[in-house]
């Protein structure tokens, strides 16, 4: 019985890596287009995160997953939006910006660790 088990959840977890590489694809065109579109524009900051932004959500969005879709985009919009009122208010943006980047980049690693158990 333990290996029926383990034989499915392998067949599942196979599943979940193609689907994941399918929509990464995705991302990866957006990416790739936004790129485009800031070579000719010239608009590097805060075009990047913008073009990010949208890739990731859209990834999250083709996944049926809206509100991680939403909070993405909020996050990677935002994060210019902040730096710009750091900047106005003498704010040293260099370590706040630094600190939040680790901050989401450790949440995000110990998510994606907890939902590989």
């Amino acid at each position: 019985m333990s290996d029926v088990r383990d034989s499915s959840r392998e067949i599942r977890r196979a599943a979940r890596a193609e689907r994941r590489s399918e929509r990464t694809g995705l991302a990866g065109a957006l990416i790739l287009i936004g790129i485009g579109i800031l070579v000719i524009t010239g608009w590097w900051w805060p075009g990047i995160m913008v073009v990010l932004g949208v890739a990731f959500a859209a990834e999250r969005l083709v996944a049926g997953r809206v509100v991680d879709a939403v909070v993405v985009l909020a996050i990677f919009l935002g994060i210019p939006v902040a730096i710009s009122l750091m900047t106005s208010i003498d704010i040293p943006w260099g370590w706040v910006v630094g600190l939040v980047l680790i901050g989401v980049g450790g949440a995000g690693a110990v998510r994606a660790l907890a939902r590989e158990k």
